[in-house]
């Protein structure tokens, strides 16, 4: 991967995300999704060290000195390296700055109205989405095997918080073929892996843990293959699953299984 500095005319910045940086089922994501964009033909660039978390887990789990400190540095950078677009493999990221960015422009210090203009213009996207879009246009091409039973687990900050629940069905069922199996709760009224809210971080010790209640529904759906497109969540499914003695179970994100059948 080039860093952005080094590709100025690069399409997007690919926000690789502390989960794709520094988690090893993290990274088989990031490899994907950049297998998938160079196959596509679209330039892009990564911050490397640059890069800071985003801030969302400090956000939520209350210290929003140290959101509003990543942010405006992220904002500078963004400014700097004359970011038009930002690709993310992680949910948390792209609501962060598609939607809670934009309101703090007004409070980075340095920043002129054209400045503050370019950079509420800045298209933020999902991979999940993007991957769609590459697959309707006809610049993605993949050869669909036809799998066994399979299911996708709606991350929240796609799903519920931004609506995309359609475009990663359309990218399954391109790679995967038919025999997707709903869970019990799905799409808007999808059920949280656990991991929202900053509790990726701690430890539940009332009641039943989150994650095992949502892969109940995993093993209730008979799939051989759970399916999302949150690091976060692919982390609490398998763990979730793992404690239920169903490592049979497959986890994967929708970009290693779009990666894996590209033509």
């Amino acid at each position: 991967m080039k860093l952005l500095s080094d590709v100025p005319d690069a399409e997007y910045l690919f926000w690789v995300g502390c989960m794709g940086a520094y988690d090893e089922e993290g990274k088989k994501t990031a490899r994907a999704l950049v297998t998938i964009l160079k196959k596509a033909g679209i330039t892009f660039g990564i911050l490397g060290t640059e890069e800071k978390c985003c801030g969302d887990s400090a956000r939520r789990l209350g210290n929003e000195y140290l959101f509003q400190s990543l942010a405006q540095e992220n904002i500078a950078l963004f400014k700097t390296r004359n970011v038009e677009k930002i690709v993310t493999i992680c949910p948390h990221g792209y609501n962060t700055f598609k939607h809670e960015y934009p309101k703090l422009l007004d409070f980075v210090p340095g920043l002129t109205p054209e400045h503050k203009e370019r950079l509420r213009a800045i298209e933020v996207v999902s991979h999940t989405g993007l991957i769609e879009r590459l697959l309707a246009s006809g610049k993605l091409r993949l050869s669909r095997r036809e799998s066994g039973p399979y299911t996708y687990h709606d991350p929240c900050y796609l799903g519920r918080h931004n609506g995309l629940t359609k475009e990663p069905r359309a990218v399954l069922a391109s790679a995967l073929g038919g025999k997707k199996k709903e869970l019990r709760r799905h799409g808007d009224d999808s059920f949280c892996c656990g991991a929202g809210g900053g509790l990726m971080w701690t430890e539940e010790s009332l009641g039943q843990r989150i994650n095992h209640l949502r892969v109940d529904e995993v093993i209730a759906s008979g799939a051989e293959l759970a399916a999302a497109a949150c690091p976060f969540c692919l982390t609490m499914l398998r763990d979730g699953l793992k404690d239920k003695g169903r490592e049979d179970i497959k986890v994967k994100d929708i970009a290693q299984l779009v990666a894996e059948s590209l033509v």
